[in-house]
């Protein structure tokens, strides 16, 4: 009976220790809780921290991306303008290129032209390279050669191409000025040249140019009717024109000089010829 007491007076004593252990147990474990939870607060805080200055450190770096972003996009503006101004430049100076070659060429045809103008005392032949050279070189469809008399003041029809020119009639220049003058008598009295901008400014004239060996005016060349692929006259063929009306007066008077002397030459030799048959 002791010891069934005993037993039961240690049970109450076993429960408190327990109890106690039970305590302490979660007393430690509610301290290590929240000494977790402390340590937990503190690195989620230490987080927020490395959070916001990563935040900053994206947001200065993207904001440095972003100004190199500009500044390239400036820079890449620039070289794009700058590409296009080279690019237009390139074309400009390949048009000039092209332009000065044909120029060249036409100038060195005219060169040959006009040595073959010089080359010849035959007024024929003279007529037949001016209307070559206003055919291949400027690019004449209709056109008319008038020479003027010195005598009568009248302008008779050297040579031509078309219909425009084989109609064309004219009384003597004179120095009054007539309201019913043509373009080509004009021209032959004033010595001005003329050349219209668009077809129908100067009538059915194109150009009209004046023959002149120094201030002496010997003929004009009227051009009435272009190709078809010219839609007008440009600076060169203004140009050509200009050296061709100088070396056609010579080659024209030269070749009439010529062509009157061996006229007069043969009829003294025919003269003489038949003085000694007698």
């Amino acid at each position: 009976m002791k010891d069934e007491r005993d037993e039961e007076g240690s049970k109450p004593f076993s429960t408190r220790e327990e109890l106690l252990e039970m305590f302490r147990n979660g007393w430690a474990f509610t301290e290590e809780l929240m000494g977790e939870n402390e340590r937990l607060r503190y690195r989620i805080a230490q987080l927020e921290r490395e959070k916001m200055d990563l935040s900053g450190t994206l947001m200065r770096e993207m904001e440095r991306l972003r100004m190199d972003n500009s500044q390239l996009a400036h820079k890449i503006d620039f070289f794009n303008d700058r590409f296009q101004q080279i690019e237009a430049e390139n074309k400009d100076f390949a048009q000039r290129y092209v332009e000065v070659e044909e120029q060249n060429e036409s100038l060195a045809n005219l060169y040959v032209a006009s040595y073959r103008l010089h080359s010849t005392l035959d007024p024929l032949e003279v007529i037949e390279c001016i209307s070559e050279i206003l055919i291949n070189m400027v690019g004449s469809e209709e056109f008319g050669l008038f020479v003027l008399d010195d005598e009568s003041g009248e302008l008779a029809l050297a040579g031509y191409e078309g219909e425009i020119a084989a109609g064309r009639r004219f009384s003597g220049i004179d120095s009054a000025i007539d309201d019913g003058e043509r373009v080509e008598e004009v021209v032959a009295r004033t010595g001005e040249t003329v050349i219209a901008k668009a077809l129908g400014e100067q009538g059915d004239v194109w150009a009209c140019i004046p023959l002149k060996i120094k201030q002496r005016i010997v003929g004009v060349i009227a051009v009435y009717r272009l190709l078809a692929h010219k839609k007008g006259l440009t600076s060169l063929d203004h140009r050509l024109l200009e050296l061709l009306a100088g070396h056609a007066a010579t080659a024209l008077v030269s070749s009439r000089l010529y062509a009157e002397k061996d006229r007069k030459l043969r009829t003294m030799q025919g003269f003489m010829s038949l003085l000694r048959s007698k």
